[in-house]
């Protein structure tokens, strides 16, 4: 199938490479339209049979929750200096409600052979994952989604940074989140400083990771 896309091959990639880890930010704001933009980005994200097993927590600038937010984030400079915080949080409690919504979606659209596929199989599978097996299936899913908001925050002028070093016992309490939500990271946005980042990008080469077959 071919598909119009609104950038080349070339620009794509020169935005991938353009894309850093920035840990200090300056004093600027980032636009609302910024923000809510790569969050539509982000839930167009691919999902493991489409389930969508995300919640993106939106701690604004001025939220009454940001100090505790940066807390959790154990107040490293890319949550303490950022102008934006989300925290990609994956919901596994929510899967058989996800998986229902499917079959009902389908059925209400004549499509008995995908609702059917829906309650039979993926279900089953569901039903079948031990705790373990659940969260990594989800957080897979979760960590697709917070790639595709960093890409359209970089796309939009602005820089982030992804960070697994947080509390998440004190993330569920200060959202509100049952104990087998996983908050899968957090993500600060703002506009990069220099110091921000912390030397030149380091990638080994391309060969030793790539296997042709």
């Amino acid at each position: 199938m071919t598909d119009t896309t609104p950038t080349s091959g070339e620009a794509f990639e020169s935005l991938a490479n353009a894309r850093r880890s920035v840990r200090r930010f300056s004093s600027a704001s980032v636009p609302e339209e910024v923000m809510q933009s790569a969050l539509r980005a982000a839930h167009l994200a691919p999902s493991s049979n489409n389930l969508q097993p995300w919640e993106f927590h939106w701690v604004r600038s001025g939220s009454a929750d940001r100090e505790a937010a940066v807390t959790a984030c154990l107040s490293q400079p890319a949550a303490a200096t950022s102008a934006e915080l989300v925290f990609f949080v994956g919901r596994p409690d929510l899967l058989e409600a996800r998986c229902a919504a499917m079959v009902a979606h389908f059925e209400a659209a004549g499509n008995d052979g995908t609702a059917s596929y829906y309650r039979d199989q993926v279900a089953a599978n569901i039903a079948g994952m031990s705790a373990a097996a659940r969260n990594a299936w989800v957080d897979k899913s979760v960590a697709l989604a917070a790639a595709q908001f960093m890409l359209a925050i970089k796309a939009a002028g602005f820089d982030s940074c992804p960070m697994e070093g947080l509390d998440p016992d004190q993330v569920r309490a200060l959202f509100g989140l049952p104990a087998d939500a996983t908050v899968t990271m957090a993500i600060s946005v703002g506009e990069g400083t220099p110091e921000g980042l912390y030397g030149p990008r380091l990638r080994f080469p391309l060969a030793d990771h790539l296997r042709e077959h």
